[in-house]
């Protein structure tokens, strides 16, 4: 079956899609999240410098400040992003857009939409990966720059002696067959490809699952905002059913 993730659009792209939005007079759909009912409008323009949707509306639906997801389609292709109602001066209701806007994409294969809309977190033993069939001691790398050090207090810490410091991530993307992860260079020191990882924990809102086995099969870098190093990580379930 055929599942929908979000891909995140740079700055520049962002605009240009809001622009197209504004000159084609298309449709948006605005609701409060976790409530079910969801709200059509008519886009009357965007506003580049104040980065503001107007639509062709003066009802007033939401109070101003309301935070909001929005949902457009241009050309075929599906947007979302988070907006702020807003008024304007003759009393049009205006979408405040100051939140990245996403993509969305099809993929074959079943797919649970994480991120931006939902909530889950991957939790990763500190104590040791597997390399190759070797055992690597994690802690050794993280002990070696004062950074680290830093980054180790946020680690939760465990009661237990025997158990290891674990970290955890916000999952980008999940499969039944992987996950991928987005991490900032402090982080990066944990993940290297063909890592494995062991019963790592993929915790929901409401429950957690337990994977036996997660092996890292790509690693690779990108320049973020404010030319901010960061990692994309993609990790595959290779003993799942």
């Amino acid at each position: 079956m055929s599942e929908t993730f979000f891909s995140k659009l740079d700055p520049m792209e962002k605009t240009s899609r809001l622009v197209q939005l504004g000159v084609s007079k298309s449709e948006v759909t605005v609701w409060v999240k976790g409530q079910k009912q969801k709200f059509n409008f008519r886009v009357l323009e965007f506003d580049k410098n104040r980065s503001e949707i107007i639509l062709d509306t003066k009802e007033n639906v939401f109070p101003k400040g309301t935070s909001l997801l929005c949902s457009f389609e241009l050309r075929g292709m599906y947007f979302f992003t988070q907006v702020t109602a807003n008024r304007s001066i003759v009393d049009h209701f205006i979408l405040e857009s100051k939140a990245e806007l996403f993509k969305s994409e099809k993929r074959g294969s079943y797919r649970l939409l994480t991120f931006p809309i939902y909530e889950v977190y991957s939790e990763f033993d500190l104590g040791e990966a597997y390399e190759g069939g070797k055992v690597i001691d994690l802690k050794s790398r993280t002990n070696q720059t004062t950074l680290f050090k830093n980054f180790l207090n946020l680690i939760e810490k465990k009661e237990d002696e025997k158990q290891h410091q674990t970290v955890s991530f916000r999952v980008q993307d999940l499969s039944t067959s992987g996950l991928s992860l987005h991490i900032g260079e402090l982080e990066s020191q944990f993940f290297s490809k063909d890592f494995i990882y062991k019963d790592v924990r993929i915790k929901f809102p409401d429950q957690i699952i337990i994977i036996p086995e997660v092996k890292v099969v790509y690693f690779v870098d990108y320049i973020a905002d404010k030319n901010m190093k960061k990692f994309k990580v993609g990790l595959h379930f290779p003993n799942m059913p």
